[in-house]
């Protein structure tokens, strides 16, 4: 069976989980590229949803999830990828492009009427297969999912099942929000000058922020969206006045952050601690970033992500020419999965 195209993390709304260990000693002595073995373990997950315990799955799931798993129709194939590097024509010649490829597993479910999809991820350069082959165990720290809740409940359970593997959701606090963020516009901006910031509009276009409040502070206000045009995003990336209020940490990265945090507070009189570096104990306790969207990705903080980006015209383009629109829009895109990989690694305990 063919590898599946890391392409396929790209364009699809997923929610995460935090995954540990994979242990499968005694099925096999490794996972991964081991095609025998994922074509064992889909046959277990296709007899799982197909058998009687999809009664119970039923049984569980609420309205929603049974009007949804009622259309569906029928399973028609279960398979279980090894994720295949990427294939850029420019890692050769860009230092930011090496490590792009994404160890993991891709498992497909396509029913008659829809397929599903859920994917298992290390961060790139890593080996998986840490513990010698005689102990059989493989980490996966990121799990993503797009399905309903109660299929993905049985998916985790099958998990937990067959390599004794504990699952949680993750959790995206406001500061690796913020951080991401930073992260995304300044992998855009490296290297190109002057024409940074007409590069920045065109890939994020409209930025959306979701700002959540407590109920002790706002009983009546939970949420306050605030959207920043594609005009205004450049006067958000100067340096401005800001600058002489940012550490040198700060003065390295994007100052959209910290300058977003100052026009609310002179123009809203809403002191934030958007970037977790304040003393303010009320902001970094009532006030919060839970969501940041745009044009190219979607960062949720309770748990969700998309990115959004056309793979197949970024690793397109001739190794010699500049960077287009569309690899730049890529090589961030891959830096932001990076962070959330080694978000979802077990022992991160960053504060929220």
């Amino acid at each position: 069976m063919e590898s599946a195209s890391y392409s396929q993390l790209f364009n699809t709304s997923w929610t995460l989980h935090r995954l540990s260990p994979l242990h499968h000693k005694k099925d096999c002595a490794s996972l991964l590229n081991n095609q025998a073995a994922l074509t064992t373990y889909a046959t277990r997950l296709r007899d799982q949803l197909t058998g009687d315990v999809l009664a119970g799955l039923h049984s569980t799931a609420n309205t929603a999830d049974d009007d949804s798993l009622s259309k569906i129709g029928a399973l028609r194939e279960c398979r279980w990828q090894s994720i295949a590097a990427g294939s850029s024509t420019r890692d050769a010649s860009d230092r930011r492009d090496a490590n792009t490829s994404f160890p993991g597993i891709l498992v497909t479910l396509e029913y008659e009427n829809i397929v599903y999809k859920a994917a298992l991820l290390a961060e790139p350069g890593s080996n998986p297969q840490r513990d010698p082959p005689s102990k059989g165990s493989t980490f996966l720290p990121l799990l993503l999912t797009k399905c309903p809740n109660a299929l993905r409940q049985t998916f985790i359970s099958f998990l937990s099942a067959n390599f004794d593997a504990y699952c949680a959701p993750l959790r995206l606090p406001s500061t690796f929000l913020c951080k991401g963020l930073e992260s995304f516009v300044d992998e855009l901006r490296t290297g190109l000058g002057d024409s940074a910031n007409e590069v920045v509009e065109e890939v994020i276009k409209e930025l959306q922020l979701t700002l959540a409040f407590s109920a002790m502070i706002a009983p009546a206000l939970r949420t306050l969206n605030v959207s920043i045009s594609r005009a205004s995003l450049t006067g958000f990336l100067s340096d401005g006045n800001s600058t002489s209020r940012r550490t040198l940490k700060q003065k390295l990265s994007s100052p959209l952050i910290a300058n977003l945090s100052t026009y609310l507070e002179t123009h809203l009189a809403m002191q934030l601690d958007l970037t977790g570096s304040s003393k303010n104990k009320a902001a970094k306790q009532h006030v919060r970033l839970s969501k940041a969207s745009c044009a190219a990705f979607v960062l949720g903080g309770e748990g969700r992500m998309k990115l959004v980006v056309d793979v197949a015209r970024a690793e397109g383009q001739d190794g010699d020419d500049a960077p287009t629109k569309d690899h730049l829009a890529l090589r961030a895109s891959q830096t932001l999965l990076r962070a959330v990989i080694g978000k979802a690694v077990v022992g991160d305990q960053t504060a929220t």
